[in-house]
């Protein structure tokens, strides 16, 4: 596992990380996901307009949160495949690891990057 926590949370409070979920997830639909795992204490779904939604989930163990890793994972979730994971924290004041948020400054470039799924669709200019 990833092996990063602080104070916030990480693989021992049962806290997990769930992504590249569709646009029409509710929280009931991430419990009936998650409830056979183990005993759910917390879910807190992120659901921007616009933006892929993603949720953190918290399990009275955490056991139960690795079994559900294990099990979800790259599951097929209608069209989408979840990514199921530990929560990355990052420590210090401004919360991203050493060496900036997205690394070294980038050169603008006539190359696109287009990034679709989950029935949205980005193109991000390089």
């Amino acid at each position: 596992m990833s092996g990063w926590a602080d104070e916030r949370g990480g693989e021992g409070d049962g806290r997990i990380y769930v992504g590249n979920l569709p646009t029409d997830v509710r929280e009931k639909d991430l419990e009936d996901l998650f409830y056979k795992y183990g005993r759910i204490r917390e879910i807190e779904l992120k659901n921007r307009h616009g933006l892929v939604p993603f949720a953190f989930v918290r399990f009275e163990d955490p056991r139960d949160a690795e079994d559900a890793i294990y099990g979800r994972n790259g599951y097929d979730y209608g069209q989408c495949r979840l990514r199921v994971e530990f929560p990355r924290t990052y420590g210090g004041r401004g919360g991203w690891p050493r060496g900036g948020r997205n690394g070294p400054p980038t050169r603008r470039s006539d190359f696109r990057v287009l990034v679709s799924g989950c029935g949205l669709s980005y193109v991000l200019h390089a």
